[in-house]
């Protein structure tokens, strides 16, 4: 049986994650101390949230503290542009043809629909790369047809709901 070879692609899919951090609420910050700590830009830990813990406990590594790497992570004081930066070269590549999907992951709360839509003073990352797309679709000055579509979904509780209609 004859194999059957693709040709070889000048574009690769890449995955990156990235953990934006969110500041806590004046409520939170009363009810509970922050145990999220951003080490630099790619590494975060999660502190023990028992603060009764006393120093053997932490000597002896009886502590429930985690650490984890990402490709990028970003402190509750950064900007929705702040994270945008990384991802700006990936969405000017719609203009080329290629698919982009940008993922928000989190729990109730977390702040991914800010991350994505943003505010009038902070625009979300939605927001920022049609901003790009349209902006790279006014300098082409060639006479290729643009076709932009989005989809924005929401997955809760196993049923996927379209928010944009």
């Amino acid at each position: 049986m004859p194999t059957i070879r693709a040709p070889a692609s000048r574009q690769t899919a890449t995955l990156q994650v990235a953990v934006k951090c969110r500041p806590l609420t004046d409520n939170e910050r009363r009810r509970s101390r922050h145990i999220i700590q951003v080490i630099d830009d790619k590494n975060v830990a999660v502190l023990d949230p028992d603060i009764s813990k006393g120093y053997l406990d932490l000597i002896q590594n009886r502590t429930k503290e985690k650490r984890y790497s990402f490709d990028h992570v970003y402190a509750p004081g950064c900007s929705n542009t702040d994270v945008y930066k990384n991802i700006s070269p990936t969405v000017l590549g719609v203009v080329q043809g290629l698919n982009v999907t940008v993922f928000a992951y989190g729990s109730t709360g977390s702040g991914k629909t800010y991350t994505m839509v943003g505010s009038r003073n902070d625009p979300g990352l939605m927001v920022l790369s049609f901003r790009t797309i349209f902006d790279q679709i006014k300098k082409d000055d060639s006479s290729d047809t643009f076709e932009v579509s989005c989809s924005y979904l929401e997955v809760y509780n196993e049923v996927m709901y379209k928010i944009l209609c």
